[in-house]
């Protein structure tokens, strides 16, 4: 299953936000990176977001907890240990459910 099947509205609407939320801080954001935009040791991996400011970069995944697997070409496990091994990297991992809804009673 490729990266873009598997994101939902859900996913998609926190996404967006997190890349303004990074934008409003100074970073520039890339959606959805190329492998080109990754360092080759990570260019297997599917990032929703690479956000680089200065000397640091911000790897994320957005994810609804059905979508919270640890399956694939580069799982979180592995998207973690990679980037641990790359200076001033790091990764953050976003989960987003929806909204219960309030039962009047």
């Amino acid at each position: 299953m490729s990266h873009q099947t598997r994101e939902n509205s859900l996913e998609r609407r926190r996404l967006l936000k997190l890349a303004r939320e990074y934008r409003q801080k100074g970073y520039d954001v890339i959606l959805h990176p190329s492998p080109e935009d990754l360092p080759s040791s990570l260019a297997k991996c599917p990032f929703d977001l690479i956000a680089a400011k200065s000397e640091k970069v911000v790897a994320a995944e957005v994810r609804t907890r059905e979508n919270l697997t640890l399956n694939g070409s580069c799982d979180l496990r592995r998207m973690i240990d990679l980037i641990e091994q790359l200076p001033g990297w790091e990764f953050e991992l976003v989960v987003t459910n929806p909204r219960k809804k309030l039962s009047a009673g």
